[in-house]
């Protein structure tokens, strides 16, 4: 893979982790609109943000000419399927709760927020659990990056 292609997949990965950080921000917002929340959206948003620090650190290493050229086209593929699929993963997260982050300032629409989180929780679970499958593929290709880095000097 030329080092032009390189830098557009660095690109492409942290465009999906800045996708992942703003998630955060909102799942820890929507979490702390309603104070009974159940904490699995707290834990899902620092899911979200753990990933996004790890797509953030792999794209800063895959920025580094040298170290974009240890991998080789076989992992450069491999990232662009686990990257597709982590913003997959995002982007439905993310239209879950776009769907239920209205703000409610009146007891009616807080307590229709309230009944929502409760039906939407069981959907986020298969969610959550995809989005640590891909952030431990993701460490993987980063560790190895890292590894092959070191080996090399």
């Amino acid at each position: 893979m030329s080092g032009l292609e390189a830098l557009g997949v660095a690109a492409s990965v942290i465009q999906v982790a800045d996708l992942g950080t703003k998630l955060s921000v909102k799942l820890f917002s929507f979490y702390r609109q309603f104070k009974n929340a159940d904490e699995s959206f707290q834990l899902l948003s620092n899911e979200v943000a753990l990933t996004s620090a790890i797509l953030r650190e792999l794209g800063d290493n895959l920025k580094d000419e040298k170290l974009s050229k240890l991998c080789s086209d076989e992992a450069f593929q491999i990232l662009e399927r686990v990257l597709d699929q982590c913003r997959d993963v995002l982007k439905q997260i993310e239209r879950l709760v776009g769907t239920n982050a209205q703000s409610s300032k009146t007891r009616v629409k807080q307590a229709i927020g309230k009944v929502r989180l409760v039906l939407l929780e069981p959907s986020l679970n298969p969610l959550k659990t995809n989005l640590e499958r891909l952030k431990s593929t993701m460490l993987l290709l980063l560790n190895v990056i890292m590894f092959a880095g070191q080996v090399r000097k």
